[in-house]
């Protein structure tokens, strides 16, 4: 991963319940929100309009208008989750306005798009916003994250807060039942400011 981790101690107790012997248990990290400990050939970046590099934190004043790009260096299902500085998890992707969260190799897929019905615009409260890519080349099963209720274009996110979404995502990523294989997900995370 290209941005310094500090990796918080788990204790066994903590997953046991999800413990499989082939596999570690996914690290939670305050920067990066879940790591996968598994080295694997998979990519994904994410970044912001105001810096493609992805390595800086550039400063959006709330109200101004952003645009979140990711891309993967192999086909996969990627999702996208907006953290901001209160504690509130916005899913950005899937989302129910149209595209596919399934990027091909090489693909760069900006949101919104240039031929999109919406718009992003930064949010308050003014602080350190997160915008976190899991990228899988299996489909995930967010149902015990996230929902679409009725008529709603992006899925509401239950768990709120870095520590539980990172809680809740590793649960997706490893559940009891047919667990993802470690090598077959990975995860990216971007920074920018919000100021008034």
């Amino acid at each position: 991963m290209k941005k310094p981790a500090l990796i918080l101690a788990l204790t066994a107790s903590v997953f046991s319940s999800l413990a499989l012997p082939a596999q570690a248990a996914p690290r939670l990290s305050t920067q990066s929100i879940i790591v996968n400990p598994v080295p694997t050939t998979l990519e994904a970046r994410v970044w912001v309009d105001r810096d493609t590099s992805g390595t800086r934190t550039p400063t959006y004043r709330i109200g101004d208008r952003i645009r979140l790009s990711v891309s993967v260096n192999e086909n996969a299902h990627v999702y996208l989750f907006a953290l901001s500085p209160d504690g509130t998890v916005d899913q950005v992707l899937p989302n129910r306005l149209g595209g596919s969260n399934y990027v091909r190799k090489g693909e760069v897929r900006t949101f919104p798009s240039a031929g999109d019905n919406f718009i992003f615009n930064v949010g308050g409260p003014a602080g350190l916003n997160k915008v976190l890519v899991i990228a899988s080349r299996r489909p995930l099963n967010l149902s015990e994250l996230s929902s679409f209720q009725a008529g709603q274009a992006f899925a509401t996110v239950q768990p709120q807060g870095s520590q539980q979404l990172a809680q809740a995502l590793s649960i997706v990523v490893n559940p009891v039942t047919q667990p993802i294989p470690q090598q077959d997900w990975v995860s990216d995370i971007v920074f920018f400011n919000a100021v008034r």
